[in-house]
């Protein structure tokens, strides 16, 4: 009996053994697949960095053309005598809603599916969490700016009494038997009146909307530098 007692201990030991083993070699496969996922979205985030990079100094230029052109209108309106179909078109040209749209796409997968805790570096995880409350303040506040130049560009009473009709895209598809029904003015050619005071001051007004939009970009590419850093310093191939 103390034979196989013996015995019976020795095979209960071995059973022991080989499931511990089993479990740390799982363990060990476990964690060895959460570090290539880990790295992989380091480098998925860094490839999101690397390009709201670039989509920020796109849209900053664009902006700053579209100053340039602001800027140019309020001395061709104040040339007179000029042409109203000129302004309108150059207008439009100014005020063209381009939407900065950054891509997020990685972090916001990690976060919606719970993978945050596989995030193993708490410092470019905090940072990471605090650079999406600020790109989403800034999103906030770009929206906000084009909501402005939405209400601004909205509060001409009549709009073909302003001369949307002169706008080219527009002007191609009525034909002049429409155009002929339509009001005949020359605001433009008139600094007291109301439609032209109206628009001078839009144009400032625009103006310092997009300065205040390429300012808000400056902020955010200033913001992710950090981040940017400890991301590149993850030697992603």
């Amino acid at each position: 009996m103390g034979k196989y007692f013996k015995y019976a201990i020795g095979e209960i030991l071995l059973v022991v053994i080989g499931i511990l083993i089993a479990l740390q070699i799982n363990n060990w496969n476990e964690n060895r697949k959460n570090r290539i996922t880990e790295a992989d979205y380091y480098c998925r985030i860094l490839d999101d960095f690397e390009l709201n990079e670039k989509l920020i100094d796109e849209t900053t230029e664009l902006t700053t053309h579209k100053i340039k052109l602001c800027k140019e209108l309020l001395l061709d309106l104040n040339t007179i005598p000029n042409k109203r179909s000129d302004i309108l078109n150059k207008f439009v040209l100014a005020l063209r809603q381009d939407v900065f749209v950054p891509s997020n796409i990685a972090f916001e997968e990690i976060t919606s599916s719970g993978q945050l805790k596989l995030l193993t570096d708490l410092e470019l995880k905090n940072r990471l969490i605090r650079h999406s409350t600020f790109l989403n303040n800034i999103l906030n506040l770009l929206q906000e700016n084009r909501n402005e130049i939405i209400s601004r560009m909205s509060e001409f009473d009549s709009a073909t009494n302003f001369g949307f009709q002169d706008i080219d895209y527009l002007n191609k598809t009525l034909d002049k038997e429409h155009l002929d029904l339509l009001p005949k003015n020359n605001w433009n050619n008139e600094p007291d009146n109301p439609l032209f005071l109206k628009f001078q001051d839009n144009l400032v007004f625009f103006v310092a909307m997009l300065v205040r939009q390429k300012q808000h970009l400056a902020n955010l590419k200033t913001e992710m530098q950090e981040p940017l850093k400890l991301l590149q310093a993850k030697n992603c191939q």
